[in-house]
C-alpha cells in the first residue's frame, strides 16, 4: 500500500511540474482572423494594436512556446497557458482591427493602442492596462486593476469600478459611473454631464481634485520580504498611497526566496490559491522598515 501511495503521490507531482523557460528565445507569427475579443490568462506583456494587421507574434522561450494556449472561438482569441509553465520572459504583439472587448486575467501590463472605433469594452478584475485612441463609446469594468485610459479620448464612457481597483478616463461627453469598496476612478477633463453613484469609499473625481488628496499615514519604507516556506506560492499585496488610491499586484515566489520591497505602511499581502482565492499573511507596519519579512 505505501508503494502505491507513493507512486500516486510522485505521478500528482509530475502533473503538476512547472516548465522554466529554457532562455533560448524565439519568435513566431500566428495567423488570426474576425477577432472581436480576446481573453488574457497568460502572463506577459501584451500589445494590442486595433491599427495593425489582424496577426499574433509572441516572443519567449523555444521550449515553452507550444505550451501557450492560443484558440479562437467565436470570434474570440483566449491566451492561456496548456501546463504550468514559467518563461523567462513573454511578449506578446497582437494586430486586431475588429477588437470590441478585452478581457485580464494576470497582473501584467496590457496594452490596448490605436483604437479608432464606435465601440470598446474592457473587463479588468487585474492587471495594468492602458489605452490610446478615440471611441464613441467606452465601458469599463474593474475590480482589482489598474486602468490607464487618460489618452483615449471617449464621447461616452459607462464605468463601474469594485474593490479596490483604479481608473483614469477621458470622457467629452457624458459620463455614467459607479464606484465602491475603495475604488477610484479620475477624470482627466469635465464631461459635459455626469451621473455618478458611490458606496463604501469609492471615489468619482477630477484630476485636480485627486491631487489634493492626501493619506500622510501612507509611508513608504524599504525591507525585505522571505517566502519562509517550501512551495512556490503566489501572492497578491494592495497598499494605501498617499493620495488616497491604493496599488495593487500579484507575484510569484519561489520557496525562501527573498526579494527587496518598497511599500507603504499599511499594505497587505495575500497568498492566492489556485481558485483565486485570498488569505491575507501579514500587514507591513513601520517596525518592518529595513528588515526582513516572513511571509508566513
Amino acid at each position: 500500500m505505501k508503494k502505491i501511495l507513493t507512486t500516486l503521490l510522485l505521478l500528482g507531482n509530475f502533473a503538476f511540474a512547472q516548465v522554466n523557460g529554457n532562455k533560448n528565445i524565439i519568435t513566431r507569427t500566428f495567423a488570426l482572423e474576425n477577432v472581436e475579443r480576446i481573453n488574457i490568462n497568460f502572463y506577459a506583456k501584451v500589445t494590442i494594436d486595433l491599427s495593425a494587421e489582424e496577426g499574433m507574434t509572441i516572443t519567449t522561450d523555444e521550449n515553452v512556446m507550444n505550451l501557450i494556449a492560443k484558440d479562437v472561438v467565436n470570434n474570440t482569441l483566449h491566451l492561456d497557458q496548456k501546463e504550468w509553465i514559467e518563461p523567462s520572459q513573454a511578449t506578446i504583439i497582437i494586430g486586431a482591427p475588429n477588437l470590441r472587448h478585452v478581457q485580464t486575467g494576470t497582473h501584467d501590463v496590457t496594452k490596448i493602442i490605436n483604437i479608432d472605433n464606435d465601440y470598446m469594452k474592457l473587463t479588468a478584475p487585474v492587471g495594468t492596462i492602458i489605452l490610446e485612441g478615440k471611441t464613441t463609446e467606452f465601458r469599463l469594468g474593474v475590480e482589482l486593476a489598474n486602468v490607464d485610459a487618460s489618452n483615449l479620448v471617449a464621447e461616452n464612457a459607462f464605468i463601474n469600478i469594485w474593490s479596490w481597483g483604479n481608473a483614469k478616463v477621458n470622457v467629452t461627453n457624458t459620463l455614467n459611473a459607479e464606484v465602491k469598496d475603495g475604488g477610484k476612478l479620475v477624470y482627466v477633463i469635465t464631461p459635459k454631464k455626469i451621473q455618478k453613484k458611490t458606496r463604501n469609499n469609492g471615489q468619482i473625481v477630477s484630476l485636480e481634485t485627486s491631487k489634493t488628496l492626501k493619506n500622510p499615514e501612507a509611508e513608504w519604507i524599504h525591507f525585505n520580504i522571505k517566502n519562509n516556506n517550501s512551495n512556490r506560492n503566489n501572492f497578491f499585496v494592495v497598499g494605501p498611497k498617499k493620495d488616497g488610491s491604493k496599488f495593487g499586484y500579484g507575484f510569484p515566489m519561489m520557496p525562501n526566496a527573498t526579494r527587496k520591497e518598497n511599500w507603504t505602511v499599511g499594505t497587505k499581502v495575500y497568498k492566492v490559491n489556485r481558485l483565486g482565492l485570498r488569505k491575507l499573511l501579514i500587514t507591513i507596519t513601520k517596525e518592518d522598515e529595513n528588515t526582513t519579512v516572513n511571509l508566513f
